[in-house]
């Protein structure tokens, strides 16, 4: 009998340092602002939304020489090959699509407010991440993907803190490569 082989699937919590992080903590004492999802496949590369739409994260290209690392965590989720396959094929749809994405200020609006708000085509960092985990069946989500904040992603039961620290540790830790940073 063949064994189920089990896949992670990585959630990446981050806080910039920019007015949305300190409006995001002040109304939900969460300090992370800003979400997005990987594959076990390369620990460089991370996808969600920021106010330019859909976005390939680099985690390398966030390292400067004259900024502070970011703070971030990093939770880990074990799931099948089919859903680990299923979360890889959501990722490649919104990724074929990103030029009829965008990113919507009206939905973090009403995500603090706890409204959910559904608009075609139109997502904030966290609902996204939760769409993909929601439509590939890899966690158990208890409410609208619309409500979702950064924050609420620790809360989940499938999910394993595996790193905490700021973006330049993470490179570390995972010996991520980092490639030339490009002027």
């Amino acid at each position: 009998m063949r064994e189920n082989k089990k896949r992670k699937v990585y959630i990446l919590l981050t806080r910039f340092p920019d007015n949305g992080a300190k409006v995001i903590h002040a109304m939900t004492g969460s300090f992370y602002s800003h979400a997005s999802i990987g594959l076990e496949e390369d620990m460089n590369i991370f996808y969600s939304f920021v106010v330019k739409g859909f976005i390939v994260e680099e985690i390398t290209r966030y390292i400067k020489p004259d900024r502070e690392p970011f703070p971030c965590q990093l939770y880990e989720l074990e799931v099948s090959e089919n859903v680990y396959n299923a979360v890889k094929r959501i990722i490649q749809f919104y990724e074929r699509r990103k030029k009829k994405l965008s990113y919507t200020k009206l939905g973090v609006v009403m995500s603090l407010l706890r409204i959910p708000l559904k608009q075609k085509n139109k997502y904030i960092c966290s609902q996204f991440v939760a769409e993909v985990l929601k439509r590939a069946e890899a966690a158990k989500l208890k409410k609208s993907t619309a409500l979702y904040l950064p924050g609420d992603f620790k809360k989940l039961s499938e999910m394993k803190l595996v790193f905490e620290g700021n973006l330049e540790s993470f490179i570390a830790h995972f010996r991520i490569q980092q490639k030339p940073c490009m002027a």
